[in-house]
């Protein structure tokens, strides 16, 4: 590569996952600097799926509804409401609690709700699951395999961390 090269970071990335030529389909497990529609198209057209962290300014959108009876020219609407993400942890009624499914916590009860929303840079409906950890703090999962659990993700990206953590030692 030359300085003159316009290849971004992302697409740097794209390209190692696609080199490492995994045939199993796999969860690629990131930061929020990833949770873009580039990586999430990149990792669809193989199968696999993105587990990442989102931005506290992030929005997607309920589904627009489809029962209207009356016809009207052009596209049907795809997006529906738009939700500020951060606004999940405002209702208490819709959060669950549960022992937190981290490793090495095994007495910690977090809160966490999750729904399924559109989001924009893809298009597609991706699941977001909102987690209120007694010590960590808040933070928004994103996730686009929706048939994983919310408990499941949570895990999952846990153990990110994990990983880091060895390859800093390594």
């Amino acid at each position: 590569f030359s300085n003159r090269h316009q290849t971004t970071l992302l697409d740097k990335m794209v390209s190692l996952i696609e080199s490492l030529k995994i045939c199993e389909p796999f969860y690629f497990i990131a930061d929020a600097y990833y949770a873009t529609g580039k990586i999430v198209k990149k990792l669809l057209q193989k199968g696999n799926h993105l587990i990442t962290l989102v931005k506290s300014n992030a929005v997607a959108y309920y589904p627009a509804c489809q029962n209207s009876p009356k016809k009207t020219r052009g596209r049907p609407r795809i997006y529906g409401k738009k939700v500020k993400l951060k606004s999940l942890f405002d209702d208490p009624d819709t959060i669950e609690t549960a022992l937190s499914p981290v490793y090495g916590e095994k007495t910690t009860q977090i809160r966490f709700r999750y729904v399924d929303l559109i989001w924009r840079p893809v298009s597609i409906l991706v699941r977001f699951v909102a987690v209120i950890h007694p010590v960590r703090g808040r933070c928004i999962l994103m996730c686009t395999d929706l048939g994983l659990s919310a408990l499941e993700i949570i895990r999952l990206y846990g153990l990110r961390f994990k990983i880091e953590l060895s390859f800093k030692q390594a």
